[in-house]
This record gives structure tokens, C-alpha cells and sequence, in this order.
């Protein structure tokens, strides 16, 4: 069985759709190829909830994660803030949070966390007060996320790894001599 949405054509599991100026994608029971812009308003959000469906419900094997994320990549990259309004209201930051946790789970350093994370960007081109709902809605669960990310490994600390001398690196001085002499010298630099 396939029907069509606007630009999108949808059908069963093992088609194979392609669509010019578009992309193509299958996982699970539908298939949809997209090709924008759209004819309305509603045949966008029709896309959107596919997509965001199929994403939310993308778990395994890897292959079936990555094709609904690169989906969603390709439906979230543009500029339009109203249109990121929209997919923050359909929870698109939610989905793609629930993601980023399996995918850290998963491969902390893998390419499936870069592309949840340019997703998580896209999306977030939204305008300023839709943005600040999201993030305060999420952000306890996505900051301690971030930060492990750009997190050193373990090993790579000053004084943890076998060579590493970073508690020795020389400490500077403001101009003037120690710490607390600057003012006596007017801070414009040594004197002598």
C-alpha cells in the first residue's frame, strides 16, 4: 500500500523511493521521500510528525537509528525560525535528548552523538522565548550530557597520565612583580 503527502510518497517496508531534489528514506514500515518546499502548512507538519515519529521510534539495529536521524537532520536544516518553533512544539528536542542518552550509552565518541548533536542544533535555531521554554524543559537532563562530552578522558587530567607535566607549567605573574604588587606600581608594567 503507498499514498502521497504533498511531496512526500509513502509506502511499505522494502520500497524504494527516490525523489529528485530530495532524499530518501525507509525504516520500519514506511518509506517517504521528501522534496521541498511544501505545498502548505499542513503537508510540513504531516512530514514532521512522520519524521519525528520514526525517529522516536528508531532503536535497533544502528542502521535503522542513523537513516531516522539523517531524516530528521535533512528536515531541520534551514533557517527558518518559525518553522523550528514548530518542531520544538512537536518535541523534536525532546526526541532527539532521548536519543543523545542511547547514543552516549552506546559510543560516547561516535558519529551517531555528532549527528544527534547537529540535529539538536538545527532545531535550535528557533526563536529566542520558544528556545528558552526548550531549554529550561530539558536542560537538567542535557547539561550534565554536554559536559561529559567535552570532558577529558580519563587519563588525560593534569597529573593522571604517565608524562603528563602539567603541574609544573610556570605560573605567570601580572606585569609589576607577584601577585598583589601591581597596584603598588600603578599596573602599567615593571619598573626598575
Amino acid at each position: 500500500m503507498s499514498y502521497s503527502l504533498g511531496h512526500y510518497s509513502f509506502g511499505g517496508a522494502g520500497s524504494s523511493l527516490q525523489g529528485g531534489g530530495g532524499y530518501s528514506y525507509t525504516a520500519g514500515d514506511d518509506a517517504y521521500t521528501a522534496q521541498q518546499p511544501y505545498d502548505d502548512e499542513a503537508d510540513r507538519t504531516d512530514v514532521l510528525k512522520l519524521v519525528l515519529y520514526d525517529l522516536n521510534s528508531a532503536i535497533a539495529p544502528r542502521d535503522v537509528r542513523l537513516m531516522a536521524i539523517h531524516a530528521a537532520l535533512e528536515e531541520f536544516d534551514h533557517d527558518d525560525e518559525a518553522l523550528h518553533d514548530e518542531e520544538l512544539e512537536l518535541r523534536a528536542d525532546h526526541i532527539l535528548l532521548q536519543k543523545l542518552t542511547y547514543a552516549m550509552c552506546v559510543d560516547p565518541r561516535g558519529v551517531e552523538v555528532g549527528l544527534i548533536c547537529s540535529a539538536l542544533e538545527a532545531v535550535y535555531r528557533a526563536g529566542r522565548t520558544r528556545l528558552g521554554r526548550s531549554f529550561h524543559e530539558i536542560c537538567d537532563a542535557l547539561l550534565p550530557l554536554f559536559v561529559g562530552m567535552v570532558r577529558a578522558p580519563p587519563g588525560a587530567m593534569p597529573g593522571t597520565g604517565t608524562g603528563d607535566r602539567y603541574d609544573e607549567a610556570p605560573v605567570l605573574h601580572p606585569p609589576g612583580g607577584r601577585e598583589g604588587e601591581a597596584g603598588q606600581h600603578g599596573g602599567g608594567g615593571p619598573e626598575g
